[in-house]
Parts: structure tokens; C-alpha cells; sequence
């Protein structure tokens, strides 16, 4: 007898989970979850881009270059080096790092011309990324972000100097 009564303890426990789950789910909204977590990432690696450019601007008086010496042109950011006396890559030297584009994101890409040096990621229209891009445009200034879209792409510019 002490058996069955365990087993239905077991069934009706498990049935409650269940319905708690299936519950749950309903008031739960995991796409604003979602969203939320990507733009946290996202600003992170804003906040880390920028710290490691803003450091070789310090360190050589200068933006990050292209290892042939000219500047930035749409060139990968992890590709670009610090002019200083012992020049350095910023894909690891001197500590830093470029982290790698979120899922859903193009590589991160730096571009400067005369006194204005930005970098760049897009994402597609369809997407929650588009959306976290749209919530992040309310986050920053018009002369620190910007956000452009064409029929399918979002383009985002994060401005360092302008």
C-alpha cells in the first residue's frame, strides 16, 4: 500500500510541474528575454571596442591603422594594429581584444575618414537584432550612433570621433 501511495505522490507532482510549466510559458515573454540579453552583449562589446581603440588612440595619438599603414576603410577591427613605437594588433596585443560579432551580427568593422572614425556591425531587418538596434538607438546620441536600414539590412555606425 505504501507503494502505490508513493507513485501517486510521484504523478501528481510531476503533473503539477507540468501544468506550473506549461503555466509558466504563457506569462513568460522569452523573445523580451532574449532581446534584452542580446543588447546587454551588445553594449559590452561597444563598451570593449571602444576601450581598446580609445587605448591606441592614448598609447600612439593616433586611430587603429591598416598593417599597411593607411587608415581604416571598412577593414575588420580585429585586423587593425596600434601605431605605437612596437606596433601591436588589436586581435590580442597589449591585453586587448575584439570580440567576435554576435550571432545574427556581421563582423565588426571600423572605417575613418579626416577626423571621423566609427565602427560598424548590420543585422537583418527581420530579426530581434533589428529591434535591439532600434532600442539601442534611444540609448545613444545622434553623434555617437547612428542607424540606417535598407530593404533587408540594418546598418549600425557607432561613432568614436566626429
Amino acid at each position: 500500500m505504501k507503494k502505490a501511495f508513493s507513485l501517486l505522490e510521484l504523478i501528481i507532482a510531476i503533473a503539477l510541474a507540468g501544468v506550473i510549466a506549461v503555466l509558466s510559458t504563457n506569462f513568460i515573454n522569452f523573445s523580451t528575454i532574449s532581446k534584452i540579453n542580446i543588447k546587454s552583449e551588445l553594449q559590452s562589446h561597444f563598451n570593449i571596442i571602444t576601450a581598446t581603440i580609445l587605448q591606441c588612440k592614448e598609447l600612439s595619438n593616433m586611430m587603429p591603422i591598416q598593417t599597411d599603414g593607411s587608415p581604416a576603410a571598412g577593414t575588420l577591427v580585429n585586423t587593425l594594429e596600434c601605431n605605437t613605437t612596437t606596433p601591436y594588433a588589436l586581435d590580442g596585443g597589449k591585453g586587448s581584444f575584439i570580440p567576435k560579432a554576435l550571432t545574427g551580427f556581421t563582423a565588426y568593422t571600423a572605417t575613418q575618414s579626416e577626423n571621423i572614425f566609427y565602427f560598424s556591425t548590420t543585422a537583418s531587418i527581420d530579426s530581434y537584432n533589428d529591434e535591439v538596434l532600434q532600442d539601442l538607438n534611444n540609448s545613444y546620441s545622434i553623434n555617437q550612433y547612428e542607424l540606417t536600414h535598407d530593404a533587408t539590412t540594418a546598418y549600425m555606425k557607432f561613432y568614436l570621433s566626429r
